[in-house]
C-alpha cells in the first residue's frame, strides 16, 4: 500500500454541512469533535438544547443510544482478559435456560438449536436475538408481550424473560441486530456482582476519566429529544423511576467524553497512561468476525450505510462494524470501525486516514441522511480522497 502525506483537515465542509442542516430544520442542536493524527482539528457546539432556546454547550448531555454497545463490549473484553469469561462460553452459563426454547420458524414451528449461543454470538449479533419493535408478528410479538425492553425493569428480569423466549435464527448463522448487547450487560452484572451502571463505571468510564457518561443523566443537562416514535418507544425515561440500565442503548454522554473512548480504541487499548485492553485484544475486536456465509436479518437495510454487509464494504467485529474494503461511494479507510445510535449520534475511527469523528445530536428521524452527509463532509475536508 502506498501512503501519502496527510492534508491538514479543512473544517469548512463540516461547518457548512451543519449550517445547512440547521437551516433546513433537520438539526436543532448538537456537538461534534474531529481529531486528525490525535490532534483536535474541529470542535463545535451548535443550536439549542431545549424549547426554551438554551444554547448547546460542551456540557450538554446527549442520549448516545447504540453507541452504548461498544462501551459494554469493551467491558466484556476486559472480563475476558481477566479470565472471568471467554468468547466460547455459552450464554446459558450466565443466563440459565437461554437458547433452550429453540428457534421459532416463520411457519410458527419450534426447532432445536444446532448449538448453544455463545458470548461471541452476542458480540457479533449472530445470537438469534432481535428487537421486538422490528416487527409485529411471530417472535417480535412475543418480545412485546414479554415487555423485555422496559426501563422500569432491570437486567436480571430482562434476561430471564429473554431466556423464556425462542430465538429468531440458529446461532451463528444470521446477523440480526437486536438485544444481544443488553444480554452482555447482564453477563457483566453476573460476573462482577454489580449492577451494570456500577460495573461499567469501574471497568471503563472511571479509568478513562469519562465523568459525564452515565445511564442516569441529570435531566437539566440533557438535550430535549424531539417528538418521534424513537423517543416514545426506545429512549430512556431519564426519571427517578428508571431502573433498567440498557447495555445496548442506555448511556448518555458528551462529545469530549466519548472522544476519550474513541481515542482509546484507536490507540490500541490505552490512553493517557491507562491501559484498558491489551493491543492484541483490540486487534481482535477490530477484525471482522462474521462468517463468510452469514445471512442478514430483515432489519439490516434500515442500518443504511452502517449495515455490516458487502454492499457497504463492512463486516462486524466485537462490538462495532469494521471496514473490510474501500468503496468509491462511501469514503473511509481500510480498517475503519464505527457504530451509530438511533438517536442521531454517530462516531467512527479511521486509522488509515488518522481521523476520529464524534457527533452527538438528537435527530432520530434524519439519522440515515446525516450519516451520509457528515461522512461526505468530513472526507471532503480531506480532499475527498482517502489514502490508497
Amino acid at each position: 500500500m502506498t501512503t501519502t502525506t496527510l492534508t491538514r483537515f479543512n473544517s469548512a465542509e463540516v461547518a457548512s454541512w451543519i449550517s445547512s442542516e440547521l437551516a433546513a430544520g433537520r438539526l436543532t442542536g448538537g456537538t461534534i469533535e474531529v481529531r486528525q493524527s490525535d490532534e483536535q482539528v474541529f470542535s463545535k457546539t451548535f443550536g439549542t438544547q431545549n424549547s426554551e432556546g438554551e444554547k448547546v454547550s460542551q456540557d450538554t448531555l446527549f442520549w448516545i443510544a447504540s453507541m452504548t454497545k461498544p462501551v459494554v463490549s469493551v467491558a466484556v473484553m476486559r472480563l475476558i482478559e481477566n479470565g472471568a469469561l471467554s468468547l466460547e462460553d455459552p450464554v446459558s452459563k450466565f443466563i440459565p435456560g437461554f437458547g433452550e426454547k429453540g428457534v421459532l420458524t416463520p411457519s410458527g414451528e419450534l426447532q432445536e438449536v444446532e448449538r448453544a449461543p455463545t458470548v461471541l454470538d452476542l458480540l457479533t449479533h449472530t445470537s438469534g436475538v432481535t428487537y421486538g419493535w422490528f416487527g409485529e408478528d411471530g417472535l417480535h410479538r412475543l418480545y412485546q408481550d414479554a415487555n423485555v425492553y422496559n426501563f422500569r425493569s432491570d437486567n436480571a428480569s430482562m434476561a430471564e424473560a429473554m431466556a423464556s423466549l425462542p430465538l429468531l435464527h440458529q446461532p451463528g448463522k444470521v446477523f440480526e441486530y437486536g438485544m444481544s448487547t443488553d444480554l452482555l450487560g447482564r453477563i457483566v452484572e453476573v460476573q462482577t456482582g454489580h449492577q451494570l451502571d456500577v460495573a461499567i463505571w469501574e471497568l471503563v468510564l472511571d479509568p478513562l476519566n469519562m465523568r459525564n457518561t452515565d445511564f442516569q443523566s441529570q435531566p437539566d443537562r440533557i438535550a430535549d429529544i424531539p417528538a418521534s416514535p424513537v423517543r416514545d418507544t426506545l429512549a430512556p425515561l431519564m426519571t427517578s423511576d428508571q431502573s433498567w440500565w440498557s447495555g445496548g442503548s442506555g448511556l448518555c454522554s458528551t462529545a469530549s467524553d466519548y472522544m476519550r473512548f474513541a481515542r482509546m480504541l484507536n490507540n490500541g487499548g490505552h490512553l493517557d497512561g491507562v491501559t484498558l485492553l491489551q493491543a492484541e485484544t483490540m486487534a481482535l475486536m477490530r477484525r471482522n468476525h462474521l462468517p463468510k456465509n452469514v445471512r442478514y436479518g430483515s432489519y439490516t437495510p434500515a442500518l443504511g450505510i452502517t449495515a455490516p454487509w458487502p454492499e457497504n464494504g463492512l463486516g462486524f467485529g466485537l462490538g462495532f462494524a469494521v471496514r473490510t474494503r474501500r468503496l468509491d461511494h462511501l469514503p473511509g479507510g481500510l480498517g475503519e470501525f464505527l457504530w451509530p445510535g438511533i438517536s442521531g449520534a454517530n462516531f467512527w475511527v479511521d486509522p488509515e486516514n488518522e481521523i476520529i469523528v464524534v457527533f452527538l445530536t438528537h435527530a432520530p428521524d434524519h439519522r440515515a441522511e446525516h450519516r451520509i452527509g457528515l461522512r461526505n463532509a468530513v472526507y471532503a475536508g480531506l480532499n475527498g480522497k482517502p489514502r490508497s
